[in-house]
């Protein structure tokens, strides 16, 4: 059975200590006291005995997972490490998405780290193979420009982060998953609002903070929404 699950790689559950460990790294993630430390170790551990078993393509799996989680825990140096022995083993599984998901954590990393340039090339080669995949999910391409813009924004070339970001926004009204998420929604709008304020389209970025927050009015209670919220009173007040 394989499962999507958001920020972390898919999974296939068989009887196995392998699947076991990633299984249970992941379940560590998603609870409500969660203990993100505890899902990493997990995440490493399950590498170790994945490999052991001869199961490269869940021992793939499970340094994503652990990069994605280190990542949430504001520990990039360690997501960028773990990233890169996934890079190294999905080189050789058929699999190609692994070795996509892998360069994508890993300029998620760099950028985070302040390495632009690289992680513009670690996102292009990752974009370049989901292009290629009949499978790739719509979701995983469509962070993968998300990313791309955002990156270009830190690099201050507001004009190719406006370019990913709209073409990010377009992409999500086709991509069922996500077409009705109005967090991911807001993020993409509140994205394209900044890179438009930066390139004199005030009244049309005026326009998408508004709609942040009448999409997101009344949900103040989601911490992710309220940071959405906050994000687009900040971008309003500051056009005016």
């Amino acid at each position: 059975m394989k499962k999507i699950l958001p920020f972390l790689a898919p999974i296939c559950l068989f009887a196995s200590s392998c699947d076991e460990l990633v299984q249970e790294s992941v379940n560590e993630f998603y609870k409500s006291d969660r203990n993100l430390e505890r899902a990493i170790n997990l995440a490493e551990q399950a590498t170790d005995v994945c490999l052991k078993e001869g199961n490269t393509e869940q021992a793939i799996t499970s340094l994503i997972n652990g990069a994605s989680i280190c990542m949430v825990n504001k520990e990039p140096q360690k997501a960028l490490e773990l990233s890169q022995k996934a890079l190294e083993l999905a080189v050789n599984v058929s699999d190609k998405l692994l070795l996509a998901r892998s360069y994508q954590n890993i300029g998620a990393a760099e950028k985070i780290l302040g390495k632009y340039d690289e992680a513009l090339a670690s996102f292009y080669e990752a974009q370049k193979i989901y292009d290629t995949n009949s499978n790739t999910p719509m979701r995983d391409e469509l962070l993968c420009i998300k990313s791309i813009g955002s990156t270009y924004y830190m690099k201050n070339d507001f004009a190719k982060a406006y370019e990913n970001h709209i073409l990010a926004l377009n992409l999500l009204d086709i991509t069922p998953d996500l077409s009705n998420n109005e967090l991911v929604r807001s993020e993409l709008l509140i994205e394209v609002a900044n890179d438009l304020a930066k390139l004199d389209g005030k009244d049309q970025a005026a326009k998408n903070y508004k709609e942040v927050l009448e999409i997101l009015k009344g949900k103040e209670q989601n911490p992710r929404a309220l940071g959405l919220l906050e994000r687009a009173s900040k971008g309003l007040k500051e056009l005016n």
